[in-house]
């Protein structure tokens, strides 16, 4: 008996075809999807998180799906040219985690003004107030880390030469902490002559998770899909 293979081959060619087209389809819809969910979260960002910078905005990144690696990755950027990684101050509060040390800490702590374990947490005080966003400026850190000589002496001193007005210690028994020394402000209802707490000195902080950024990623993520694999699986626009 003869059996005709010839159309058990252009079937199994045909199923070869279908099942490519339908490995690209899922990459394809796999990284639309990822990319609508990377919009959504910026979208929903200030919600969570008064006044974002436009780095934090957009802080996160998308790996692209293919058809022999069918698999997204969305997460916060752990790098940067200048300035913090935003998986750095971000993570802590997505996850609600312990937060680590900044390199303002590790700068007071490699000159020995903070002790291991502690960390140095803004106060929001005259002389020293956050900006709209929440943050010191960098040029208060540097300030305050010439004042209590925590700059590493290399190549130039950076250290305030003379009295200052910071200085870490418990002046008249408060806590411990990175103090200013002030005088009466130059307006009516002004503080008085004193100690300002600037900086706080704790035990490692830890954030509640107030950063659904997880959540709300896999949330579009899993509604946009179907819609895009279906439109690539039928042509559709």
């Amino acid at each position: 008996m003869i059996i005709d293979t010839t159309q058990l081959d252009s079937m199994a060619r045909y199923v070869a075809a279908l099942r490519g087209n339908l490995d690209a389809n899922i990459g394809k819809a796999m990284t639309g999807a990822a990319f609508d969910a990377k919009d959504y979260l910026k979208q929903e960002t200030p919600n969570y998180i008064d006044a974002p910078t436009k780095w934090t905005l957009n802080s996160t990144f998308v790996s692209r799906a293919t058809a022999n690696n069918p698999a997204v990755m969305l997460g916060f950027k752990d790098y940067a040219v200048k300035g913090t990684p935003a998986a750095k101050y971000l993570q802590p509060i997505a996850a609600g985690q312990p937060r680590s040390h900044k390199g303002f800490e590790r700068q007071l702590q490699d000159t020995g003004v903070l002790r291991p374990g502690e960390y140095a947490v803004p106060a929001d005080v005259y002389p020293l107030r956050l900006n709209a966003y929440g943050n010191l400026p960098s040029s208060a850190y540097v300030r305050v880390l010439s004042g209590v000589k925590g700059f590493r002496e290399g190549g130039y001193k950076a250290n305030a030469v003379g009295a200052s007005p910071f200085f870490v210690g418990q002046p008249g028994g408060l806590p411990r902490g990175i103090y200013a020394r002030v005088g009466p402000r130059p307006k009516r209802g002004g503080l008085p002559r004193g100690f300002h707490t600037v900086f706080n000195i704790t035990r490692q902080p830890r954030y509640k998770q107030t950063f659904p950024a997880r959540r709300l990623m896999i949330q579009k993520f899993d509604e946009k899909f179907p819609i895009i694999f279906e439109r690539l699986v039928f042509n559709q626009k």
